[in-house]
């Protein structure tokens, strides 16, 4: 195998946001059975290295085509389209939303039934995320990267608040 290929091409899947995981699960298994660093302890120094070198490509590669944020971010990087970590979206209204859920989520103790407002939480939350799942698979598909970038981004907010969310969670009910 090349170690020059994009993660797409090291599972064999076209590039695009939608993917099928199994599939992914399965290719990601048969290449760490192939590649596996112990199976060649007896070969030569360089066809270790080789090995070593290919477990840890396909280790990134899986890595970053399960997670949607990373798959995502990594889709606009092969279109040439950087995104800076610094930057935020410029959708208002997302953003108050957002306020506006952080001070629900700040607000989930004092509720007269913090299970049900913590579950009613998540639930919007990973609607909304799923939304921008939806919105970034339809402009990058449709080659509309800047809208593609902001639906990144928003997701990247999602996610932090998702994180929140299970934290909070743990944090109440115990692990």
């Amino acid at each position: 195998m090349a170690t020059n290929l994009t993660h797409f091409e090291i599972f064999g899947l076209d590039p695009a946001f939608e993917l099928d995981r199994s599939a992914l699960s399965a290719r990601y298994r048969e290449l760490q059975r192939k590649f596996h660093p112990d199976k060649y302890a007896s070969k030569s120094e360089r066809e270790q290295l080789l090995a070593i070198q290919m477990a840890a490509q396909i280790n990134e590669a899986h890595t970053v085509l399960r997670d949607p944020v990373q798959r995502a971010a990594y889709l606009l990087k092969l279109a040439g389209v950087e995104v800076p970590p610094e930057q935020t979206t410029a959708d208002t209204e997302f953003l108050m939303q957002q306020m506006l859920l952080r001070e629900r989520l700040e607000d989930v103790r004092e509720q007269a039934n913090p299970t049900v407002a913590l579950e009613e939480l998540a639930e919007e939350v990973d609607d909304l995320y799923r939304g921008a799942q939806r919105q970034f698979a339809g402009a990058y598909a449709a080659g509309k990267f800047s809208e593609a970038e902001d639906a990144l981004r928003k997701q990247q907010f999602l996610v932090k608040l998702q994180s929140q969310v299970e934290e909070l969670e743990a944090d109440l009910f115990g692990d």
